[in-house]
C-alpha cells in the first residue's frame, strides 16, 4: 500500500483541513470577543471607578457603533475578495481588531471607544463574510458540515472568553488580553494555503494543485482538480453582474424575500441586544449568583445549544425547526417581559431579597430563548441562504444579508437603551416579544421547506409565481412548498417595524424646566471641566456652557427620552492667557511693557517701554492691578489658573445679591 493511499484511507486524511478551518475561524473568535466585550465593559464604564465615565446614551452608541462598522466589512469583501484573494483579504480583517483594541488600551475620551468600536465592526464584517467562503473553497464534501458548525460555535467560545475574563480583570487589561486573539490568528492562519478555487480562477494551476495537494493530503488530486475547473469555467461563462441579477431576476428577488425575513426575525428577537447588555440586565435579578456568573452560565448554555441544528437540521426539516424556534424564543421573551413589567411597575408582588425563588423565572426565560433561538433561528437562516440563490451569485447575496443584518442589528441594540432608560426594560422585551410573534407567522406563510430537495427542484419553486391565497404543492407528496400572499406578508412585515417604536408609560417634561432638588448639574459622573482652561469645557465669548445633567429618578427628559439632559451654565471664557505668565512679566519684565504686550494692550505697552515703566511707577501699579486681576486680557475673556490658584470673582449688586435690611439692624 503507498504512502499516498495511506493517507487517504487513515484517520488522519482530513488531518490539514480541519486545521486550515481552525486557523481561519480563529478570526472569528477575535472578532465576535468585540461583540462580547461590551457586556463586563459596560459596567465598568458606568461605574465609580470608571476610567471613562459615560452616559447610557454614550453607552448604547459603544454597544451598536460595532454594527455600523460591520456594515462596510461586506462591502470590502465583495470589492477585493476576488481581486485579492481568499488569505490576503482574510489576514487583513485582523488589522482593525489590532487598531480598535490598541485605541481601547490608551483611550482618554469617549470618541476614542467610539473609534474603537467602528473598527472593531469593520474587521467582525470582514471575518464573517470571508471565513464562510474560505471554509466552503478548502473543505471536501465529507467535512463541509463539521466546518462549517466552526462558525457558529467559535463565535459562541469568544463571548465565553469575553464574559469569563472581563468580570475579573481590570478594563485596560480586558483590552490587551483581548488584543492577543488577533494577533493569535495572524500568527496561525499566516501559514494557511490559498483556496484552490481563487488560484484556478486566477489561471494559476500549479498553485492550485499544490494547495489541493497539501489540504487532501495524497497527490491523486487531478480528478478533483478537473472537477474545480469546470465549476470555475461555468461560473466564469455565466458572467454578468451577481448584484443585478439578484434584484431583478424574478426567482432570484422571491428568494432575496425570504432572506430578508429571516434576517429581520433573527435580529428583531433582541438576540444581540441580550447578549450585549446581559451584565446590565442580569444586575436587575435577586439572585445569589452575581450578574458576571450568570454571564458566563448564558454563554456556557449558548455554545452547548449551537450544537443541537447539527443533528436536527436534516432531520425535523427547515420549517418545523424555525416554527419551533421562534414558538420557544416567544415563550422565553414573554416570560422575561413579565417579570420585568411587575418589577419595574409594581412594589408588593416580588420580593427584593437575593435568593427569592421568583429571581430565577426571568433567568430561565433567557435561557429557554437562548436555547430555542439557537435550533432554529441562529442557523437555519445560513443553510436556507446556501439552498435558494444559485452559486452564481451567492457572494452577492452573502453581502445584501450582512449588509442589512448589520443595520437592524444597529437599530436594535441602540434602540434597547433608548427604550429601556426612557420607558423601562419591559417594554424593551414585549417590543422583542411582539416581533418575535410576528416572525413565526411570517415564516407560517412565506419559508419553504427545502429538506430532501435537490438544488434544481429548488430553484423549480422559487420560479412558480403563485396567485393570491394560492399555495404550490409538491407534484408527489402534494405538501406545501412555498406560500406568498401578496397582502399579508408586507402588513405583517410593517406591523413588524412599528413595533420598534419607542413608547413610554411615563410622561416627558422638559427638564430645563425643573426646580432645584429635582436635578444634579452637571451630571457629576462626567468629566466637564476643560484641564487646559479649569473651566466647563465648551465655554463661550457669552460666559455660558452646556453641560450635561441628571434627572432624579422616575423623570424622562423630552430633549433626549431619558434622564439625562443638557443645561447652560455660566463660566469663565478663557482665550489662552495664564494669570501666572501675566503676573511673572508684570514683576520681571513690566518696565519695558511685557506685561501690557502679552494682555493685548500694546499702546500702554510701547508708553510703558518709552518711560521704562513711568519711572517704575507704572510698573507698580499694573503689578497690583494684575495680582487683584482688575486688569485682564484685552479680549474680555478671563485669566487660566490654576484650580488652586487665586480666583477672584467681582460681585455687583443686582437681585441677586443685593442685601434687604432686617428688623434687627
Amino acid at each position: 500500500m503507498s504512502r499516498d493511499t495511506q493517507f487517504v484511507d487513515g484517520r488522519g486524511q482530513y488531518r490539514n483541513e480541519y486545521v486550515a478551518a481552525l486557523a481561519a475561524t480563529s478570526s472569528l473568535v477575535a472578532s465576535v470577543a468585540c461583540a462580547g466585550w461590551s457586556s463586563p465593559a459596560l459596567p465598568a464604564l458606568r461605574g465609580p471607578n470608571s476610567p471613562i465615565p459615560i452616559t447610557p446614551d454614550e453607552g448604547s452608541w459603544i454597544v451598536s457603533l460595532l454594527s455600523i462598522g460591520a456594515i462596510f466589512g461586506p462591502i470590502i469583501c465583495g470589492l477585493f475578495v476576488d481581486r485579492y484573494g481568499r488569505k490576503p483579504v482574510l489576514l487583513f480583517s485582523a488589522i482593525p481588531l489590532v487598531a480598535g483594541w490598541l485605541f481601547i488600551v490608551f483611550a482618554e475620551s469617549v470618541g476614542m471607544l467610539y473609534a474603537a468600536r467602528l473598527l472593531h465592526g469593520i474587521g467582525y464584517g470582514l471575518a464573517y463574510s470571508i471565513t464562510p467562503i474560505y471554509l466552503g473553497e478548502v473543505s471536501s464534501d465529507a467535512v463541509r458540515g463539521s466546518t462549517g458548525v466552526l462558525v457558529t460555535v467559535m463565535a459562541k467560545l469568544a463571548f465565553l472568553f469575553e464574559y469569563s475574563v472581563g468580570p475579573y480583570v481590570g478594563f485596560r487589561a480586558l483590552a490587551w488580553i483581548s488584543l492577543a486573539l488577533p494577533v493569535g490568528f495572524l500568527a496561525l492562519f499566516f501559514w494557511m494555503p490559498e483556496t484552490p478555487y481563487f488560484l484556478l480562477a486566477r489561471n494559476n494551476k500549479k498553485a492550485a494543485a499544490e494547495s489541493l495537494r497539501w489540504l487532501r493530503r495524497r497527490t491523486s488530486i487531478d480528478e478533483e482538480l478537473g472537477r474545480m475547473e469546470k465549476l470555475v469555467l461555468e461560473s466564469k461563462q455565466r458572467g454578468g453582474n451577481p448584484l443585478k441579477q439578484l434584484l431583478l431576476t424574478p426567482s432570484n428577488k422571491k428568494s432575496l424575500v425570504i432572506i430578508l425575513l429571516l434576517s429581520l426575525g433573527m435580529q428583531l428577537t433582541g438576540i444581540n441586544a441580550i447578549l450585549g447588555y446581559s451584565q446590565t440586565i442580569f444586575s436587575r435579578l435577586a439572585l445569589p449568583l452575581t450578574a458576571a456568573e450568570l454571564s458566563i452560565v448564558l454563554a456556557l448554555v449558548q455554545l452547548g445549544s449551537v450544537m443541537l441544528p447539527t443533528f436536527l437540521v436534516d432531520r425535523a426539516g427547515r420549517r418545523p425547526l424555525l416554527l419551533a424556534s421562534t414558538a420557544g424564543s416567544f415563550i422565553g421573551l414573554a416570560t422575561c417581559a413579565v417579570y420585568f413589567t411587575l418589577d419595574e411597575t409594581t412594589t408588593d408582588v416580588l420580593s427584593p431579597e437575593p435568593g427569592a425563588a421568583h429571581g430565577w423565572i426571568p433567568f430561565g426565560g433567557v435561557l429557554l430563548f437562548i436555547i430555542t433561538f439557537a435550533i432554529g433561528l441562529a442557523t437555519v437562516p445560513f443553510a436556507i441562504l446556501g439552498e435558494v440563490f444559485p452559486k452564481h451569485i451567492k457572494a452577492a447575496a452573502n453581502t445584501v444579508f450582512a449588509v442589512i443584518t448589520s443595520a437592524v442589528v444597529f437599530s436594535v441594540v441602540k434602540l434597547f437603551q433608548v427604550i429601556s432608560d426612557g420607558a423601562g426594560t419591559y417594554v424593551s422585551f414585549w417590543i422583542f416579544t411582539g416581533c418575535t410573534a410576528v416572525t413565526g407567522v411570517l415564516i407560517y406563510f412565506i419559508i419553504p421547506e427545502t429538506k430532501g430537495q435537490s438544488f434544481e427542484r429548488i430553484q423549480e419553486m422559487m420560479m412558480r409565481r403563485g396567485r393570491t391565497n394560492e399555495t404550490a404543492r409538491d407534484d408527489v407528496k402534494g405538501r406545501p412548498l412555498i406560500r406568498t400572499p401578496h397582502l399579508i406578508a408586507p402588513t405583517i412585515v410593517v406591523l413588524m417595524l412599528l413595533l420598534l417604536i419607542p413608547t413610554s408609560s411615563e410622561v416627558e417634561i422638559d427638564c430645563n424646566s425643573l426646580r432645584m432638588g429635582q436635578f444634579i448639574c452637571p451630571d457629576p459622573a462626567l468629566r466637564q471641566i476643560d484641564p487646559k482652561t479649569q473651566q466647563l469645557r465648551g465655554c463661550t465669548p457669552e460666559n455660558k456652557a452646556r453641560v450635561w445633567c441628571i434627572a432624579a429618578e422616575g423623570i424622562v427628559c423630552s430633549e433626549t427620552k431619558n434622564t439625562s439632559f443638557t443645561r447652560e451654565m455660566p463660566c469663565k471664557w478663557t482665550n489662552g492667557y495664564h494669570f501666572d505668565t501675566a503676573l511673572l512679566l508684570s514683576v520681571f519684565l513690566g518696565m519695558f511693557g511685557a506685561d501690557r504686550f502679552y494682555l493685548g494692550y500694546p499702546a500702554i505697552g510701547l508708553l510703558k517701554f518709552c518711560t521704562l515703566g513711568f519711572m517704575f511707577l507704572g510698573q507698580l501699579v499694573d503689578v497690583i492691578l494684575i495680582a487683584t486681576q482688575v486688569v485682564g486680557p484685552a479680549d474680555g475673556s478671563a485669566y487660566i489658573i490654576p484650580y488652586y490658584g487665586p480666583v477672584i470673582t467681582v460681585v455687583r449688586s443686582d437681585n441677586w445679591t443685593y442685601r434687604l435690611p432686617q428688623d434687627n439692624w
